[in-house]
């Protein structure tokens, strides 16, 4: 399931595409009442991404980006949701590996045809109770033709955003797809209006010499057929989660692939700040996100301020820390 707070275009682009196929699904998310959960001693309740109509199928998109670390708490949620009665397909991609025999592993980061295809056939399965045959999908072979001029353009600096390199791809039709390698190239993103540009796909490409990244990235555009943004961070739409993670005011153009920002907030008792966290009295009030921290993000230099309408405070985001996970470069 997407870790994004809100379903993720990804997700409503599957979504559609099953609908077209006139799959019958129930609409947005609905919660599952699980079974107990010994690990925990508790009752969860889940959500998974698409719920079949008439059928205890559920199905659940996995990118590479989101699930790398995820196995063992997806492989639960399987279980969890197959004690009361419902079977779960799951669309792996960015060469995930299975978690469930209907599983359809896709070596490509973004959904194609050839998965959305086997999915469909995958929930077929699922539905009427066969048993599960998980389906590989490998990238597809882009023909060698040297005549052809590349749909690739001219990767170069962007001239407003840090860290970033302006890409460019034909598609089909002829149509140019403007989009963005972040932070030194470790994800794609696409600009959308005059907010930072938007995260579409992890590529793990910093720390990659700037004139080996065509050939990795003609793979990863030949093979998506949607190129619109998933999230605007790589990890979802929010930058801090706490009580008052909603009083941080973090504006649209902050750069996730960026080196420092200063912003403004508004946190009822805050006395004190750490590397990650705004607290009053030793209690969190606000916590910069898990994967904000992965990055290298740090906060620091509380100011605690008094303006025309009150008091407010006012800090600094430098990303001076670690940098773990897929954030970690050679």
């Amino acid at each position: 399931m997407s870790k994004n707070p809100s379903t993720s275009k990804m997700e409503e682009s599957v979504r559609q595409k099953l609908f077209d196929a006139r799959l019958k699904l129930h609409k947005g998310r609905s919660a599952i009442q699980c079974g107990h959960e010994a690990s925990r001693d508790n009752h969860p309740v889940l959500s998974p991404d698409i719920l079949i109509k008439s059928a205890k199928v559920a199905v659940e998109i996995d990118s590479g980006y989101t699930h790398a670390d995820e196995f063992e708490k997806d492989q639960l949620r399987n279980q969890l949701l197959g004690e009361v009665g419902w079977t779960v397909v799951r669309l792996r991609l960015g060469g995930l590996s299975e978690v469930g025999p209907h599983d359809v592993v896709s070596e490509s980061s973004a959904p194609t045809k050839a998965s959305i295809e086997a999915l469909i056939e995958a929930i077929g399965d699922a539905v009427a109770g066969r048993p599960g045959t998980v389906r590989h999908i490998a990238k597809a072979v882009r023909p060698k033709n040297p005549k052809a001029p590349s749909r690739l353009g001219a990767i170069s600096p962007h001239k407003y955003t840090e860290n970033a390199f302006y890409v460019s791809w034909r598609g089909d039709g002829n149509t140019i797809e403007r989009m963005v390698a972040m932070d030194g190239g470790n994800y794609l993103a696409v600009g959308e209006g005059w907010s930072s540009p938007r995260y579409i796909c992890w590529l793990g490409l910093a720390g990659t010499p700037k004139a080996h990244w065509r050939a990795p990235l003609i793979e990863l555009l030949t093979e998506m057929d949607n190129f619109g943004s998933v999230s605007q961070l790589p990890w979802g739409d929010h930058l801090f989660t706490g009580e008052q993670a909603s009083s941080i005011r973090i504006f649209e153009k902050f750069n996730a692939g960026g080196e420092d920002w200063d912003a403004t907030c508004n946190l009822v008792g805050v006395d004190a700040i750490s590397d990650t966290a705004f607290t009053a009295q030793g209690e969190v009030l606000a916590q910069l996100h898990a994967s904000a921290v992965d990055a290298g993000w740090r906060l620091e230099d509380l100011q605690i301020m008094t303006g025309m309408y009150g008091p407010y405070q006012r800090f600094r985001l430098i990303r001076n820390g670690m940098r773990a996970n897929l954030w970690t470069t050679a």
